[in-house]
């Protein structure tokens, strides 16, 4: 159907804001933003199926590419793909994580992504958009590495984040880095002056190195409890620093394999809204690495990623931690957002902000996406009132 070309009027449908609020009413949209939250009397030029749920889009802060393709490997080919499959499970942004290799080659799939993402919002393509890049390494712990390898894990400096940072022309969100690895401290603060999150993982670090690292910058911590030591309750982790301290987000693999549910229910009980869903989502990598039970491992075992997607890491979230849709989105839109300092732009339905919203039936499926307004996956939107009900 023909998409209207102005202002638009979408609903009366169920409207989650990404706050933990709901309400029953329609959205005013124009120049793909929201105008207005108005309620359900009154007439829509857009109605969606009587059954279905908006949502702000989804937003996966670590992935490490979508279908067969991998950033590392395919660097900027990777951005379209992932943004076709991306805006199918109700996503309208992600980050493209680049895993320790050799130093240029992490350099050059960084400018690459950058390059490609440029590209598909040039020529107004249609799928989820690629925010940036997320580096995963390589400064990173030996013991803690897991499937990085050793040989080229590097010490961190102020010049190496700033060839990062160049790299990425502006388009550097986050850095994985082990905050006790030489150099990790001036690093973070390089990238925090900067506006990029420095996000601690694949670390040694206890309670103490925590709080110090906190103190120079570090406002994430990467999937809490994998890449570092357990929570002992008498020498506790990094983790309990991050607990601890409201500046900083958590980011979780809402899989029921990287973490127990019963400590993703204890993690939202401790953490509430500052939990971030991340898929750390790894296709298939080649020979050696095979999925079992929803994550990617090595031939040794060693778990690579996960094979989630993000629409099943709220669903999961819902079912761990007993959560009600609107509750569990939360890790999934605003806090996100909030962790990547785009909150003043995307993570919630509010006056103001981008019309990039997801479609949910009655099971919580994505039937829909919109980006800035604009349908980027399903076919659902109708000028007909009466449309049909989800089954």
């Amino acid at each position: 159907m023909p998409f209207p070309a102005g202002p638009f009027t979408l609903g009366p449908a169920s409207i989650v804001t990404g706050d933990g609020s709901s309400t029953f009413g329609r959205l005013r949209i124009e120049d793909g933003r929201i105008i207005d939250l108005l309620g359900a009397d009154g007439p829509s030029d857009l109605s969606i199926p009587a059954k279905a749920t908006i949502a702000p889009g989804l937003i996966d802060v670590h992935t490490n590419g979508a279908a067969n393709m991998l950033f590392n490997r395919d660097h900027g080919n990777a951005v379209p793909v992932a943004s076709h499959e991306y805006a199918k499970m109700g996503a309208t942004a992600f980050v493209a994580s680049v895993m320790t290799a050799p130093w240029e080659s992490m350099l050059h799939a960084a400018e690459a992504i950058v390059d490609a993402a440029h590209d598909l919002q040039d020529h107004g393509a249609q799928g989820a958009r690629c925010l940036g890049v997320h580096f995963e390494g390589p400064f990173l712990n030996p013991k803690f590495r897991r499937v990085h390898r050793a040989e080229w894990l590097l010490e961190a400096s102020p010049q190496r984040v700033s060839e990062m940072f160049d790299a990425c022309r502006g388009g550097l969100l986050m850095v994985t880095l082990a905050p006790e690895v030489l150099g990790a401290a001036d690093a973070a603060r390089f990238l925090s002056e900067r506006g990029v999150v420095c996000s601690a993982g694949h670390t040694a670090a206890r309670y103490r190195d925590g709080m110090l690292a906190i103190g120079v910058g570090f406002r994430s911590l990467t999937h809490a409890f994998n890449g570092m030591p357990q929570l002992d309750h008498r020498d506790p982790s990094i983790l309990a620093a991050f607990v601890q301290d409201r500046r900083t987000h958590v980011q979780l693999i809402c899989d029921g394999e990287h973490v127990a549910p019963v400590m993703v229910d204890i993690l939202y009980r401790t953490l509430g809204d500052r939990v971030v869903i991340a898929t750390d989502h790894m296709p298939p990598a080649g020979p050696g690495y095979h999925v079992m039970n929803g994550t990617m491992r090595a031939e040794d075992g060693t778990i690579a990623g996960s094979a989630l997607h993000i629409d099943q890491g709220v669903r999961n979230y819902m079912s761990f931690a007993d959560l009600s849709f609107a509750q569990a989105i939360i890790a999934a839109t605003h806090a996100p957002a909030a962790m990547l300092g785009l909150h003043r732009e995307l993570g919630r339905i509010a006056k103001g902000l981008r019309a990039d919203l997801s479609f949910w039936d009655a099971d919580y499926n994505v039937v829909g996406t919109m980006l800035a307004g604009k349908p980027i996956y399903g076919d659902i939107f109708s000028t007909d009132a009466s449309a049909s009900a989800i089954s």
